[in-house]
């Protein structure tokens, strides 16, 4: 699933196509993908776009006179600008065609579990998805992390998948994280100290931004809006690479499940305590 980086970096690449383009026609292919839509997706015809900005791993967009979409890619959404013309793709959901008819805003997505919402700025904030978010890992400050951190009881990695704790960091950076802050993914956040809880912090702010610096992270199937891989996959140092050495000590990665997720990890550099 897209995490925070490669939601910065599609809302990043979308806002100079988009800024100021009026919605022309909007052809819904698969109704699954707007299932829950507080507004049908045809009231926004017409409407401009005002502003495109993140929030956790959602894409927002502020619309003319108080209105919005919110778009969560989920496992294999793809939102980009391309030529209204061109073939079809058969795992084009919907199709938002803009005012100079050459240009249309396509929602792809493979296993159909994205979805696009439409309606309200307040009605698209009350959503329980949306409303429950955490603060965002890039503007919380440490000592703020830290306490929140601190106060909590549960394992590391799972509380840093929690999007009610932190909203925007998935599977990949948390792995990340943890192993340059060397911190043990099922550690318990209340045997922490102040120390490791702010770094911990550094280390998930520095991650993140060197991943929206390189695009995001082309593991599987996420692309940017232009179709090129993102390539912070070139940098990871423990996330999928269970038996190569550390790139630290040397030491083979091993792999755990933890809460059902694939958690890579480094046992000498990230020492349970």
């Amino acid at each position: 699933m897209p995490e925070l980086p490669e939601v910065e970096t599609v809302v990043r690449a979308l806002t100079q196509p988009l800024l100021g383009r009026r919605i022309s026609r909007i052809e819904v292919l698969h109704r699954p993908s707007v299932a829950g839509s507080p507004w049908p997706l045809q009231k926004i015809c017409g409407q401009r776009f005002q502003r495109l900005f993140r929030r956790g791993k959602f894409i927002r967009m502020d619309l003319d006179g108080g209105a919005g979409m919110a778009v969560h890619l989920r496992m294999t959404g793809w939102l980009g600008v391309t030529d209204a013309h061109a073939p079809a793709d058969p795992h084009t959901r919907v199709r938002f065609l803009l005012d100079d008819g050459r240009e249309v805003l396509v929602f792809r997505d493979i296993r159909t579990f994205g979805r696009i919402w439409c309606g309200r700025t307040g009605d698209l904030e009350a959503l329980t998805a949306l409303a429950k978010l955490g603060p965002e890992p890039l503007e919380i400050a440490a000592d703020a992390f830290a306490e929140r951190l601190l106060s909590r009881r549960g394992r590391l990695k799972s509380l840093l998948l929690n999007q009610e704790f932190l909203a925007g960091v998935g599977n990949i950076y948390a792995d990340e994280a943890l192993f340059a802050a060397s911190l043990h993914p099922l550690g318990n956040a209340l045997r922490l100290k102040v120390e490791q809880a702010r770094k911990l912090h550094a280390a998930i702010q520095k991650i993140l931004r060197a991943a929206i610096d390189a695009g995001g992270s082309s593991v599987v199937n996420y692309r940017r809006p232009d179709g090129e891989r993102g390539w912070f996959q070139r940098e990871l140092a423990v996330y999928g690479r269970e038996g190569l050495p550390c790139v630290r000590c040397g030491a083979a990665i091993r792999r755990i499940v933890v809460g059902q997720r694939g958690t890579w990890f480094c046992p000498k550099c990230q020492k349970k305590r």
